[in-house]
């Protein structure tokens, strides 16, 4: 009898743990034919503003079973602060990866993985404003009755050549693992270590890795 009630109780647990209908709707753990749409925002973890954003980051994730996903990454980084005299910052890259799942828990999907990307950074033309010394007429300089120094005046513009763009390819493994706050939303973190290898006129090459600290937040179709 103490085993009977012993085997009803181990398959009751195993069936709650695998799916729990709470107030918040029925949780599943992502399963074959699934696809998960997710971004990136920052918690302000490091003095950053309240949930910026990485640029703007989407990855689509197609599960092909329970225990194995593809996932691909789109990310477009741009930056102009609307003065003529910066360059315009911009980067543009393509991910692509492969998820391998545990078997987690109820709320919880934790996975390992590894993928490739490539990245291209540029930056624009911008100007330069080249100052000279006032004088007048005479050749006399003009000087600030403030600050009792000479003032000054742009006399030319100079158009500059903005830094030499960037192709970065890059490889690594990754450790992460998903949340889910509703039956089908979920928050995730990730940490990574990769080789990127920059091409550029002195090819150079980094090794390294680290908690990202952008969160992802995600919801499966």
């Amino acid at each position: 009898m103490k085993k009977l009630l012993l085997f009803t109780a181990l398959a009751s647990f195993s069936f709650a743990s695998a799916q729990v209908t709470t107030n918040a709707g029925t949780f599943n753990k992502p399963a074959e034919g699934d696809t998960a749409f997710e971004m990136q925002f920052m918690p302000n973890l490091d003095g950053a503003a309240m949930f910026a954003d990485r640029g703007a980051t989407v990855t689509m994730r197609k599960f092909e079973s329970a225990e194995k996903a593809v996932r691909w990454s789109a990310s477009l980084d741009y930056g102009n602060d609307g003065d003529r005299l910066t360059p315009t910052n911009y980067s543009l890259g393509l991910g692509y990866g492969i998820e391998n799942h545990f078997a987690g828990a109820e709320r919880l999907s934790t996975y390992w993985g590894y993928g490739a990307s490539m990245t291209y950074t540029g930056q624009s033309d911008f100007e330069v404003d080249v100052f000279g010394l006032v004088e007048d007429e005479d050749g006399n300089p003009v000087i600030d009755p403030n600050t009792g120094d000479q003032l000054t005046e742009v006399i030319r513009v100079d158009d500059v050549e903005g830094a030499d763009g960037v192709f970065t390819l890059g490889a690594g493994v990754f450790l992460g693992a998903d949340y889910y706050i509703m039956p089908k939303v979920y928050v995730g973190v990730e940490v990574g270590y990769g080789l990127d290898v920059n091409l550029e006129d002195n090819t150079s090459m980094t090794l390294g890795g680290g908690v990202n600290g952008m969160m992802r937040f995600g919801f499966r179709l």
